[in-house]
């Protein structure tokens, strides 16, 4: 006789009626209404209001901007200044997060301390100290006075160039963090079976390393990119109103020129480029895996 059979007619009620593990639908559907509600809250109202703002005097906001000579300017230095931090901190991000993971342990802390200080400081206090680097008399100069290579201020503040060091630093956490995860998913026995094949330090990562890691760089890249489209603090603080970004013109629109229906109407079509160019991204590269 099975130990089924034995067992009795209570037992084998109670085992159907068992509640399984977890949260069950209804609990996982409560839970889905505080992020639902902060959605709608944060960011849902205000683009309704940005709107509803930007047809106060009909659909023409949205052709009026094209003639403001300001934002056309500034949509193709935004469009370029993101494109090239997203190359440069691909690439640095790349180097760090390996550095990262092959450095000796002590090493390791310091790299992930300064990281994560990096990322946990205000992106305007580590403005303010690129500006101080980069002011005609700054520590720039004073260094490069100190050992004798130039007296001549330095002329890096509010300009196209002193913008791109600042952007790189403040992004570069961003695309640091996914290769640095998908460095340690590595399998180590793949690199140790490289290694007893014969192949050297570059063959190794470039067949076995950088095809792993790709998708991770170009998910960081992505994100840069995003994000970089619709920076206001940094390039407004080291580029100056002579190299303002399409954020920059949106303020100008809203507090100085009173064409809040212009401001309104920009920001929404940087809005929805910067959405589609994320869902596109994402449809190709799978970004939100990457980052969820």
């Amino acid at each position: 006789m099975t130990t089924t059979s034995l067992a009795s007619p209570r037992t084998r009620r109670g085992a159907k009626h068992t509640r399984p593990l977890g949260a069950s639908r209804g609990e996982k559907r409560w839970l889905l209404w505080p992020p639902l509600i902060f959605f709608v809250v944060a960011l849902g109202l205000p683009l309704i209001a940005l709107v509803l703002q930007s047809f106060e005097e009909g659909a023409g906001s949205y052709l009026q901007i094209w003639s403001v000579p300001a934002f056309t300017s500034s949509l193709i230095r935004t469009v370029v200044l993101a494109l090239i931090v997203m190359v440069i901190t691909m690439i640095l991000g790349s180097a760090y997060a390996l550095a990262i993971v092959s450095s000796p342990a002590w090493l390791r802390i310091v790299l992930l301390a300064a990281l994560i200080l990096s990322l946990w400081t205000s992106i305007m206090v580590r403005s303010f100290g690129w500006m101080l680097l980069e002011l005609p008399k700054g520590a720039i100069y004073w260094f490069l006075s100190t050992i004798g290579l130039s007296d001549e201020p330095v002329e890096l503040y509010q300009t196209t160039i002193g913008m791109y060091p600042a952007m790189i630093a403040v992004m570069l956490p961003f695309a640091v963090l996914p290769v640095m995860t998908a460095l340690q998913a590595i399998d180590k026995e793949q690199l140790s079976a490289a290694t007893v094949f014969g192949a050297g330090p570059l063959l190794t990562f470039r067949t076995v390393t950088w095809p792993q890691i790709l998708p991770s760089v170009i998910s960081g890249g992505v994100l840069v990119f995003v994000m970089s489209l619709g920076f206001y603090v940094t390039p407004l603080l080291l580029g100056g109103p002579g190299n303002m970004t399409v954020s920059g013109v949106i303020n100008s629109q809203m507090n100085q020129a009173n064409r809040p229906e212009l401001g309104a109407a920009m920001s929404i079509l940087l809005v929805g480029g910067t959405m589609l160019i994320y869902l596109i991204s994402d449809r190709l590269f799978k970004v939100s895996e990457k980052w969820g």
